[in-house]
């Protein structure tokens, strides 16, 4: 296993701002959370489907739109051969780090967030950088966006009775 930590400045909390963390070795969660050795990532700016979570095709039926995320998410990581990198901006209420993450280097990988939203397993969340992916995807009709689907918060907060 290979990994690699810069950090590249301190905010005023003390809480490292822009770490760079890049590891062979992972674990994708789910659609929007990975491990990287003792990290535990969540993907910023996106929101995934949950691992149980079902969408709508076109026709009604029914289809594991949370797994699927899951599996494209793990699929490309593993595709790359290149490893995964996260630049870490902070923490979640749940004490995740929270980052930006790449299949292979920052400079030069594929913005897994960005692949997810167009691919239509996810959507864009908590800012607006993804915003235009997300209307692409939309636009497409790509994954969830082909049929009907909960936005993950609302599946989320209908989950537990909300």
């Amino acid at each position: 296993m290979v990994l690699s930590i810069l950090l590249l400045g301190f905010g005023a909390s003390g809480q490292a701002e822009g770490v760079i963390v890049a590891a062979d070795d992972w674990r994708v969660v789910d659609g929007d959370t990975i491990h990287l050795d003792q990290h535990k990532i969540r993907l910023l700016g996106i929101d995934a489907p949950e691992i149980k979570q079902q969408c709508e095709t076109p026709d009604g039926d029914l289809w594991p739109c949370g797994k699927m995320a899951k599996a494209m998410l793990e699929g490309v990581l593993e595709s790359s051969g290149r490893g995964i990198a996260c630049v870490i901006t902070g923490k979640d209420r749940y004490q995740r780090d929270l980052g930006r993450c790449y299949a292979g280097p920052v400079d030069d990988g594929l913005d897994v967030q960005r692949m997810l939203i167009r691919a239509g397993l996810a959507v864009s969340e908590y800012g607006k950088e993804y915003h235009q992916d997300e209307m692409i995807a939309a636009a497409g009709r790509r994954g969830m966006w082909a049929g009907d689907f909960l936005r993950p918060k609302d599946w989320r907060k209908n989950q537990r009775g909300g």
